[in-house]
């Protein structure tokens, strides 16, 4: 038997798979930098979301095999340091794909029919407001899908399928799209034609401030920006001007930089903008997958060094 970790809220169903597999299983009572490093002290393994996991940390719980990601999103944890210790950490392959891909539409859909803003009017100024302003149908529009993961993949089958939508893919880590895709070999090519612009990418090294004031420069000024990923991969005061000064359309973002944003944010004071609180994979579906799967790669780790979505 193992003591796990179960470090934030997640599906019960986590607690349940590691308890029949006859865990110890121990839950944090709160968040705190302190109660973490108190907690994990004598753990064999930590099921996480968002807490950032860095070397001290993992230097302070000597038993510590493996971390199970509750998610896909890695930044949070510091891999060299893993590997350094000796430490394997997995992800959720794919978990909250459909979740997150769903969301990416909504928002893509919301924007393009100022649902927002004519919804809220409704209820404030009256019928009148209909006459405000004018949607745009998405049949036939250009989308670029800024990474063809799991979930870009995904949002790319929505549009193409979905709406006729003409679909661009820039992901220099991949040789080949399906059929009904055009796979370009510059973030330039992909950005300027497209009447909507997603981003699905990693954060890493090579994302973060992946698309800032020359990408959004290369945009239509009708373009609409939509980032269900990472914060960082935007440079975000960029972003801002781009808004503010009409050089692209609107913009659709469940993740910003700083999380939460304080209330007097300008993204949070646009008509043009609609912002989610990291809400994408939020659904049912996904959180009893992701907790599934984190607490079955526990499992399999400590029995036998197996696991789904090992990156250390």
């Amino acid at each position: 038997m193992a003591k796990v970790l179960i470090a934030e809220a997640m599906n019960p169903i986590a607690e349940k798979i590691l308890e029949e597999a006859g865990h110890e299983v121990v839950k944090m009572p709160d968040r705190e930098e302190e109660t973490f490093r108190t907690y994990i002290r004598d753990c064999d393994a930590v099921l996480v979301r968002i807490l950032p996991m860095g070397r001290e940390l993992m230097e302070s719980a000597p038993k510590l095999k493996v971390i199970c990601k509750h998610g896909v999103g890695i930044d949070n944890f510091d891999l060299q340091a893993a590997k350094d210790l000796g430490i394997a950490v997995t992800t959720t392959p794919d978990a909250n794909g459909q979740s997150v891909a769903e969301h990416t539409a909504a928002l893509m859909l919301a924007l393009s029919k100022n649902l927002l803003k004519i919804a809220t009017g409704y209820r404030t100024v009256g019928w009148s407001i209909k006459g405000s302003c004018e949607g745009i149908e998405l049949f036939h529009k250009t989308i670029a899908v800024i990474g063809y993961g799991k979930i870009g993949s995904r949002v790319a089958r929505m549009a193409r399928n979905g709406f006729d939508m003409r679909v661009l893919v820039y992901d220099p880590y991949i040789d080949e799209v399906p059929e009904g895709c055009e796979q370009v070999a510059s973030l330039d090519a992909a950005l300027a034609p497209a009447d909507f612009v997603t981003v699905h990418c990693y954060l890493d090294d090579r994302s973060r401030g992946l698309i800032g004031p020359h990408e959004f420069g290369v945009m239509k000024n009708s373009a609409i920006f939509l980032n269900c990923a990472r914060g960082p991969i935007v440079d975000e005061r960029a972003l801002v001007r781009a808004l503010q000064s009409g050089e692209i359309g609107g913009a659709g973002l469940d993740v910003t930089d700083e999380e939460p944003l304080p209330k007097d944010h300008p993204l949070l004071n646009m008509e043009n903008v609609i912002c989610t609180p990291h809400y994408a994979p939020t659904t049912h579906e996904a959180a009893v997958n992701v907790a599934r799967i984190a607490a079955e790669n526990a499992v399999s780790f400590l029995r036998d060094g197996t696991a789904v979505g090992r990156i250390v």
